[in-house]
């Protein structure tokens, strides 16, 4: 007896349909308003009707505002702190799978830890260490007058990484998902093969470049574009750390965006929807051109 699957592939499709709709009304919505202008926009409010002022916002947005130079900066910063975190997580999840040193739990519950205390939660901390990334040395020389003592004055190192690149994206890499990703995959990779590589006279820098890192190209591109988005889109660490216009973000310079009105009067949302538009492109053309090799890594990871 063949099963009729007609009314499974119906209820199926319309589920599909439905989850599509639900997910492409917000971006059609962001189009049609971009492709008006501030004018028919005061006039037809949130119109569904598309207008023809699509190329003059992207213009505008281009020439008018910073937000080309924040996106460069989104770019630098998102891609710095997706590449420390997959460095950090492959390194990591090496020492603790193929080293098993004593306490080796006790290191990764720590690592993991930091999963449950996001940058947004560690925020004033985090800035202070930024403004002074010396902080924990001086205090540490000043520990019960012993600089002073020495030197006659307390040791006062400064090196503030404000409004710099490395003061953005180093504070990002301080988390565990990458890290527990990847001792997860290694945990599938065959007992023996650190053995095996070790009577081949392969030492275990040699055995972590040559031999574990390719296996591991799939799941670390797929964690770097998933990293890569998360730092591209990240909001508040961005915006308290960095309070020149022309070092902050994309994201952040969307919300800071230029309209031109003054404080009572409607702000220009179709050119902030052309601004929405052209600071997601990047991230969405990634995807595009690396989703083969993404899916690809999430099969192998899987085996």
């Amino acid at each position: 007896m063949i099963e009729d699957t007609r009314s499974i592939n119906t209820t199926a499709t319309l589920l599909l349909m439905a989850g599509c709709a639900f997910v492409l009304a917000p971006l059609v919505f962001v189009v049609i308003t971009a492709t008006q202008s501030y004018g028919d926009f005061l006039r037809n409010n949130f119109s569904l009707t598309p207008g023809s002022h699509l190329v003059e916002n992207f213009r505008q947005v281009w020439e008018m505002t910073l937000l080309p130079r924040q996106t460069f900066n989104s770019f630098v910063i998102a891609f710095a702190s997706a590449f420390g975190r997959c460095f950090l997580a492959f390194t990591t999840a090496y020492a603790v799978v193929f080293f098993a040193p004593r306490y080796s739990i006790f290191i990764y519950a720590a690592v993991l830890a930091s999963i449950m205390l996001p940058l947004d939660l560690m925020v004033i901390p985090a800035y202070q260490v930024a403004a002074n990334v010396a902080m924990p040395i001086n205090a540490v020389a000043n520990l019960g007058g012993g600089w002073e003592t020495l030197f006659g004055a307390p040791l006062d190192l400064q090196l503030n990484l404000l409004n710099t690149y490395a003061g953005a994206a180093i504070p990002l890499m301080a988390q565990g998902t990458g890290t527990l990703i990847m001792v997860q995959y290694f945990k599938t990779l065959p007992v023996d093969l650190a053995k095996a590589a070790t009577l081949d006279g392969a030492s275990p820098l040699r055995f972590m470049v040559d031999i574990l890192l390719p296996l591991s190209k799939g799941p670390l591109l797929s964690l770097f574009i998933y990293l890569f988005i998360g730092g591209w889109v990240a909001y508040m660490w961005p915006l308290v750390s960095i309070s020149s216009p022309d070092m902050q973000t994309a994201v952040v310079g969307l919300t800071a965006l230029d309209t031109g009105m003054g404080e009572d009067e409607i702000p220009n949302f179709p050119l902030q929807m052309a601004g929405a538009i052209m600071v997601t492109v990047i991230p969405l053309v990634l995807i595009a051109l690396t989703q083969r090799l993404i899916v690809r890594g999430l099969i192998l990871s899987e085996k």
